[in-house]
């Protein structure tokens, strides 16, 4: 006999999994729904990406007249080979201008059957022929770059077999590499895989993206912990692959945002340290300052078209920090402040003012000094080795790299052989020492390094205050038979030259607001003259067409073989030809200690001191009252009342202790330890011991007992 309760029992299970079933499909469909939600929220953000700034009907109608009926383009040498400047690539760039004229609600090309035509057609023609560069970069990076947005801007007017065959040019990149390569691949792949609906390597590429924007260890590649970035080894990269690593991550920033991929608060921190602590402290004035560029150096137009120099690279910049403030969260600098600046993982050194902004690029056994390749930089062999440059206008530079002597680039000491200059490698070079660094404190900045570099060796300082640069040197010894210079300056010429002369040598310049004058007894040596060279000595691919300009060359000479040579001079900038006497009798700082081991200046009668102390040494301080430094550093000397503070750096980056003495009795805070023998104060101070914060300063009080 059936038992009612069974039965009732198995009609409840029967239900109880008939439920549980529905609710694994509606959990799956959901999970698709939100899948499904995502990837569309993706497309449309990376749409309106692209469209966030319009083309203008002009630059569209442009490309559809030097477009043929094959869908090439008139204009372009689809037979090209070469490594950098691959022009071939432009062909694509152009679809990307036709997809978001097509997209745009405002553009007069909005929607039109001839444009979709010529995009599919353009597509075609590039997918179904076999365009190369000798740079692997191209294939696998740079073209699929350049084809997926206009799969995923125009996807609905794309057909299969183009979408199919444009996704297999896509399939050259892969997720690998390191750094900025990294971003680039899986971005591509992101892309591809978007348009194929492809939810696993999606979250793969995204993830991996994601994973990139992280603080790497100190010379390590990446973003490092002074914000500074390096590619390539360590090597300061901010202009080329730093400024491409932070142009994709704030593409991508804006295209996962309000998405379940978005990135996290955090990395959208480290983003903001990236641009406002870094990226735009090298922009000046409309250009993107010359040492920070990399091999990249450019000019702004090639064959009559934009190109990348360093305004379209301040233009790139600008780009970025506006995309940027529209997800960011906070209110962020518009401008870099008027600061003394080292970026102590990078030897690389900037200083700003209300009226100029002046950069120093050194290298170190940490620091690769430059490299070159792909045919770029081909004379930048001295380029990391203490080049100064003085930026107004901002244009003392701008493209004169044709005309310059690379072998007197300003700020550095340089045997003037006769032979050409070797071209770097990408494994460029790095000079001999580890002793390069910077101090920042409240009035003065101080760059100093020890230069140590084939035959050559000097020791070199830096000393920014108000509107003055202070540059002094010493060591300075070879053995080889040909004469060392130090240039001070090598600029366009702009306008008139004054010199003034003591004894019959010439002891101070002046030219463009600029007054340059000697701090030892040595001849400066002016030039005016026209210099002539060819973008091909800087750029293989370039043309060789001659240009000639006119040029102020100022140096001083120490002769052939050298043997512990010297040299000292200010900068005085935005003075008249009038002002110079003045400023010399009144408003200079005193010179205490010029001598190998060491470099001192005082000012503000006295009170505040800069010294780059390359070996253990003593310095007068004034009173009657020596210094004594026992370990090699930068310092910085502020008097208060009756005693001093004093801020150090370990330039080498390797001690753990700075030992000092100093005349008089004292009592300290923040000294490690501290004794008084006779009249003598001893005292150490620890530099930072976390790899992260090696090279920053650290400080003492001493108070008079």
């Amino acid at each position: 006999m059936l038992n009612i309760d069974n039965l009732k029992q198995q009609k409840r299970l029967s239900l109880m999994r008939i439920l549980k079933h529905v609710l694994i499909i509606a959990l799956i469909f959901s999970s698709q729904l939100i899948y499904a939600g995502n990837w569309v929220k993706l497309k449309q953000n990376l749409r309106d990406f692209y469209l966030l700034e319009a083309v203008s009907d002009r630059e569209v109608q442009n490309v559809l007249e030097s477009m043929n009926n094959d869908f090439s383009f008139s204009d372009i040498d689809y037979n090209m080979h070469r490594r950098s400047n691959w022009k071939p690539r432009e062909h694509l760039n152009r679809l990307i201008t036709l997809a978001t004229a097509y997209e745009n609600t405002n553009s007069k090309y909005y929607k039109l059957d001839e444009i979709a035509e010529s995009i599919v057609g353009g597509l075609n023609y590039w997918s179904y022929n076999h365009f190369y560069s000798h740079n692997w970069w191209q294939q696998e990076i740079g073209v699929p770059q350049n084809i997926g947005p206009t799969l995923i801007i125009c996807e609905s007017i794309i057909p299969d077999s183009t979408m199919t065959k444009s996704l297999e040019v896509m399939d050259k990149s892969k997720i690998r590499m390191t750094g900025q390569n990294k971003i680039w691949l899986s971005g591509n792949v992101l892309m591809r895989e978007l348009v194929r609906g492809n939810d696993s390597l999606v979250t793969a590429a995204a993830d991996t993206i994601k994973s990139v924007l992280v603080l790497s260890k100190p010379y390590q590649e990446g973003i490092q912990p002074d914000y500074s970035f390096h590619q390539h080894g360590p090597q300061p990269q901010f202009g080329n692959y730093g400024l491409h690593f932070a142009e994709d991550m704030i593409k991508w920033m804006f295209i996962f945002n309000n998405t379940d991929i978005a990135f996290s608060s955090e990395k959208v921190d480290l983003m903001r340290k990236l641009m406002f602590e870094g990226q735009q402290k090298v922009v000046y004035k409309g250009k993107y300052e010359t040492l920070a560029t990399g091999r990249q150096i450019f000019p702004e137009m090639v064959n009559g078209k934009k190109y990348r120099g360093p305004m379209a690279k301040y233009e790139i910049y600008k780009k970025l920090e506006k995309v940027f403030n529209k997800f960011d969260t906070q209110d962020n600098p518009c401008a870099a402040p008027r600061e003394y600046i080292h970026f102590r993982n990078s030897d690389y050194s900037l200083y700003r003012t209300g009226s100029f902004f002046s950069a120093v690029r050194m290298s170190s056994q940490r620091i690769i000094g430059a490299e070159a390749g792909n045919g770029e930089n081909q004379l930048g062999y001295y380029l990391g080795d203490g080049t100064n440059l003085i930026y107004r206008r901002g244009d003392e530079y701008h493209e004169i790299y044709p005309v310059w002597n690379w072998k007197k680039l300003p700020g550095t000491t340089t045997v003037q052989d006769t032979a050409k200059l070797p071209v770097l490698t990408w494994s460029g070079y790095k000079n001999g020492s580890y002793f390069a660094g910077g101090l920042k404190s409240k009035d003065v900045g101080i760059t100093a390094f020890k230069y140590r570099r084939d035959s050559l060796q000097a020791n070199k300082s830096y000393f920014f205050i108000g509107n003055k640069v202070y540059a002094l040197g010493s060591a300075i010894s070879t053995n080889r038979n040909f004469d060392v210079v130090t240039t001070i300056n090598q600029c366009y010429k702009n306008g008139d030259v004054v010199v003034s002369k003591n004894k019959g040598r010439i002891t101070s310049v002046w030219h463009d607001s600029i007054a340059y004058v000697s701090l030892c007894d040595q001849q400066l040596n002016v030039r005016q003259d026209v210099q002539s060279g060819t973008w091909k000595r800087i750029l293989t691919w370039h043309t060789d067409s001659l240009i000639s300009k006119d040029i102020f060359d100022l140096e001083v000479n120490h002769g052939e073989k050298p043997n512990n040579g010297k040299y000292g001079y200010v900068c005085v900038v935005g003075i008249s030809a009038k002002e110079v006497k003045e400023v010399i009798k009144n408003r200079l700082g005193a010179n205490i200690a010029h001598k190998n081991e060491v470099h001192a200046l005082s000012f503000n009668q006295g009170k505040t001191l800069a010294i780059s102390a390359f070996e253990p040494c003593e310095v007068e301080i004034g009173n009657q009252q020596k210094l004594i430094i026992k370990s090699p550093c930068l310092l910085c000397l502020n008097k208060y009342n009756d005693g001093w503070t004093i801020e150090a750096v370990d330039p080498t980056q390797q001690l753990k202790i700075l030992s000092f003495g100093i005349t008089g009795k004292y009592r300290l805070k923040g000294a490690q330890r501290s004794n008084i023998a006779g009249d003598v104060t001893f005292f150490d101070i620890t530099p930072p011991e976390n790899s992260y914060e090696k090279g920053k300063k650290s400080s003492v009080m001493l108070i008079t007992k």
